[in-house]
């Protein structure tokens, strides 16, 4: 029987007058003093305990800090606050109060209170109060039981539409998944020798094994790993695939499946498969939802739970856990059609490299970036990778793709005769930017550099574009491998060296760009291909610091010229001017009170431009500082860093249309 608020209210009044010579009153460990009655409560026998705190009992303040009632199904607590106030509790004897084991502070006024209290329970224990605490404990479990079993029902409704999984799933497991191998006993010679594939499940001849070497089954013509019987062990082989089903016209389901296949030491595999967890996606009226459950192997009437299965640790890898996997696409088009990823690709976009993916990160992706479609159809697999699966949303932040795009030039800004070149390059984000600052400065696009490019993830423009006033592509690939073989560090761990070639490259520029402001003559092959790349760059850089500012300053001088000619502009009262030295940079920092003098250095390796917006009355006085690099504006700011007002902004508009924009003119890129 569930108690009543309302009626157990009308018995919370207990009347007593404490013996205040009792020894129990003056017993310091002691914190509550208990008293119990039984009552009739709706016409049940209900245990009642009334809890009044020690101290207050001396003071006379004869008041119940808590009064507890109790029946065999359920119990309530009463509680008293300092400003007279009440409210009812659902809390346990021993939580009432978050002190350490709260009853071992509890004593009962008499054993007539004590007696009552285990005659109730009818649970013989050593304590009234833990006769109690078993009494509730019993209740705790039957309602945690029963809030159990209501989400179970919630959960084998939900599951109760999905069907099973596709008849041929194990037959393609088997065929396209788990690793083949062909078992054999080893004989020495050249002679063929009797083996067993587990892809075929034949028995076949074999000659010239060799233990862990790849080979093809002479049978099924599938590739194999050789596996002498006698040297191979016990062999564990384990797969993760995702399978989608439609439930109605508004909703699907993931399904994911996990498959371990054993040879302990026998030909035939000992192989398990079953469902790992699921995945709902319902859309309705624009938004798609998510409904995540996982098997746990155990349950009151259902093994599924909700959420996302628990792990030990975010930062170790569980394979239970794991929802990325091989994708079932043979339903893939029925499907998905009709749903809001009707035109996403994801089948074209697995085929094309049948590797492990989380499909639903796919297409939460193209939902958000529809242009997807586009990239997956040209055959630009390594950009739609990008967009589809790179977290850190580099392509947002710095994009050279125009996420809203419908065609090819609208996506990539590009026209339709480089199409050819970008499927053969099958460029990421960087090597598009890399290809979109090659045209701008009007350096032929050399099919084998950019592919060198694309292979060894280098992006980084000023890298490629610099080295190459000096010589040509095929002397810089030939430069940049030959040091980086010399130089290579196998591990990013390990100090010295180089981790990958983009910091090489970035080294070499760094090297190149000090070795023309110290006027080191890179004509000569020695200067320019230093046999010690590393060793080179260390000694430019190593100079004192008269001599490292006497080079930046010829450095920016001769920029000057070629600076004025490129980015002047002038128009409603305002110019850009370029900085004649190293001198104004700084001084233009301590003025406008920002850290453009911290540029210096990247000005000087070509990084970026700094250019000044001057009134032309007051061409000398610094109003406005400019970060440009490449054919982008990066930031402007006036005093105190922050930004320019409305009137040099619509200046800055003008400016960047019609000059910035415009193609660099071939004598300056020169």
């Amino acid at each position: 029987m569930k108690l009543g608020k309302k009626e157990c209210r009308k018995y919370a009044d207990f009347v007593w007058k404490p013996d205040s010579e009792n020894g129990l009153l003056h017993a310091e460990q002691i914190k509550y003093v208990v008293r119990s009655a039984v009552r009739i409560i709706a016409h049940h026998r209900v245990l009642v305990l009334y809890i009044y705190p020690r101290t207050e009992i001396l003071e006379g303040q004869i008041k119940p800090l808590w009064i507890v009632f109790q029946n065999r199904t359920d119990y309530l607590t009463l509680e008293y606050k300092e400003d007279g106030s009440a409210r009812w509790r659902t809390a346990a004897l021993e939580n009432l109060k978050r002190d350490y084991y709260f009853i071992n502070h509890c004593a009962f006024y008499t054993a007539a209170d004590e007696d009552r209290v285990t005659r109730f329970c009818n649970i013989p224990y050593r304590s009234g109060f833990h006769s109690l605490e078993n009494l509730q404990s019993g209740i705790q479990y039957q309602r945690r039981k029963m809030a159990q079993e209501r989400r179970d029902r919630l959960i084998v409704s939900r599951m109760k539409p999905v069907k099973g999984l596709p008849r041929d799933l194990k037959s393609w497991i088997h065929r396209e998944l788990m690793p083949a191998y062909i078992f054999y006993d080893y004989k020495k010679g050249k002679k063929a020798m009797p083996g067993y594939c587990t892809a075929c499940r034949r028995e076949v001849q074999i000659a010239g094994a060799k233990h862990n070497e790849s080979g093809m089954c002479p049978h099924c013509k599938r590739p194999v790993t050789y596996k002498s019987r006698g040297r191979r062990g016990n062999i564990s082989d384990r797969a993760t695939m995702q399978v989608f089903n439609r439930l109605s016209d508004s909703e699907l389901v993931v399904r994911f499946v996990k498959v371990y296949r054993n040879y302990n030491h026998q030909d035939i595999p000992k192989e398990n498969i079953y469902e790992n967890a699921r995945i709902f996606l319902k859309w309705e009226g624009g938004e798609v939802k998510e409904e995540h459950y996982y098997y746990a192997w155990h349950g009151l009437l259902t093994p599924w739970k909700k959420g996302d299965r628990p792990v030990f640790s975010q930062w170790q890898y569980n394979f239970e856990a794991d929802k990325t996997g091989y994708l079932y696409h043979k339903n893939l088009d029925e499907v998905l059609k009709g749903t809001p990823w009707q035109y996403s690709q994801l089948k074209t976009y697995y085929l094309a490299e049948p590797e492990p993916l989380y499909a639903i990160q796919y297409l939460a992706r193209y939902r958000r970036y529809p242009m997807l479609e586009y990239l997956v159809k040209l055959g630009l697999y390594r950009l739609a990778t990008e967009v589809a699966y790179d977290n850190s949303f580099y392509y947002e932040r710095n994009s050279v793709l125009n996420l809203e795009g419908k065609s090819l030039r609208e996506v990539l800004g590009v026209d339709k005769s480089m199409l050819p070149l970008l499927q053969r390059l099958n460029p990421g984000i960087a090597q598009m930017k890399l290809i979109g600052q090659l045209t701008f400065f009007h350096i032929p696009l050399d099919e084998e550099l950019l592919t060198w490019c694309s292979e060894n993830q280098i992006g980084r423009s000023e890298n490629i574009t610099v080295p190459l006033q000096y010589m040509t592509p095929h002397k810089l690939m030939d430069y940049a491998d030959e040091q980086f073989e010399k130089f290579k560090r196998e591990s990013r761990h390990v100090s010295g060296g180089y981790w990958k070639k983009e910091d090489l490259l970035t080294d070499y520029r760094d090297y190149l760009c000090m070795s023309e402001a110290l006027e080191f003559d890179l004509k000569n092959s020695f200067v320019l291909f230093p046999a010690n790349l590393k060793k080179a760059h260390d000694k430019v850089n190593d100079l004192s610091d008269k001599e490292q500012v006497k080079a930046y300053e010829k450095q920016i001088q001769k920029q000057f010229t070629l600076l004025q000619e490129r980015y002047r502009f002038e128009k409603w009262g305002y110019m850009i001017v370029a900085p004649r030295s190293v001198k104004e940079i700084l001084e233009e920092g301590h003025i406008l009170h920002h850290c453009v003098g911290s540029y210096v250095k990247s000005v000087v390796k070509r990084e970026c431009t700094i250019l000044f917006v001057r009134s032309r009355k007051e061409p000398k006085k610094p109003l406005c500082t400019l970060e440009v690099r490449g054919s982008r504006l990066e930031q402007a700011r006036i005093f105190d860093n922050d930004p320019p007002p409305p009137s040099i902004n619509r200046f800055l508009e003008v400016w960047m249309q019609e000059v910035l924009a415009a193609p660099v003119p071939a004598e300056i890129a020169a």
